[in-house]
């Protein structure tokens, strides 16, 4: 008995470590990936509202450029390029409606929780990301991914992903049935191999 409850203690234990641990390429997902977080001044309506025109204007201002990129290094170097342009851009918006609030833009990386996009779902981790900063940054904020550029509404089936640089093993290990990505959990693909269930 004692053997036994040593031998599950080691498992539980041995499973909760390997559960923080990228699984299956999964760190080439935080590696292919930029996105885009936009940070409100505060959570009044109107910051909020503004906000969103902001995330608008960032949009329309790199969207046509991340579409001609073939790589994620190609995103990346064309984002770090227009900081300035996508700066502008955002604090035009906000003059045009009556905000007299700073923009800060920042490109680096960033831990982001499990966020879901529609039909596709990227899981937690530390990612690259465009950071544009409204005045103090207090605010509620909203997440979106540029490349792949989900935010746009392209880049969406496997082709797609393949042509911008994600294997085609990174590929089934993020997607559905239905098409869409899902997260996978190491503590499960873990169990399924030692018990010997299904984990699909």
């Amino acid at each position: 008995m004692k053997l036994l409850v040593t031998f599950t203690t080691s498992i539980l234990i041995t499973a909760a470590l390997l559960s923080v641990i990228p699984c299956f390429g999964e760190s080439e997902i935080y590696n292919n990936t930029l996105r885009l977080h936009v940070i409100a001044e505060s959570d009044s309506a109107e910051d909020q509202a503004l906000k969103l025109g902001v995330r608008d204007a960032v949009l329309e201002a790199v969207s046509d450029s991340l579409q001609e990129c073939a790589s994620f290094d190609d995103a990346y170097a064309t984002v770090a390029d227009m900081t300035g342009t996508i700066k502008d851009a955002a604090e035009l918006y906000l003059r045009e409606n009556g905000s007299d609030c700073s923009v800060k833009v920042e490109l680096g990386r960033e831990d982001y929780p499990r966020r879901d996009y529609g039909d596709t779902s990227l899981p937690a981790g530390e990612y690259t990301s465009l950071r544009v900063i409204i005045g103090e940054g207090e605010g509620k904020n909203w997440w979106c991914v540029l490349f792949p550029s989900v935010c746009m509404g392209f880049a969406r089936d496997a082709d797609e992903y393949a042509a911008v640089g994600f294997t085609p093993r990174e590929y089934k290990m993020i997607t559905g049935k239905s098409g869409g990505w899902k997260v996978r959990f190491r503590i499960l693909e873990v169990l399924s191999d030692m018990i010997g269930f299904d984990y699909k």
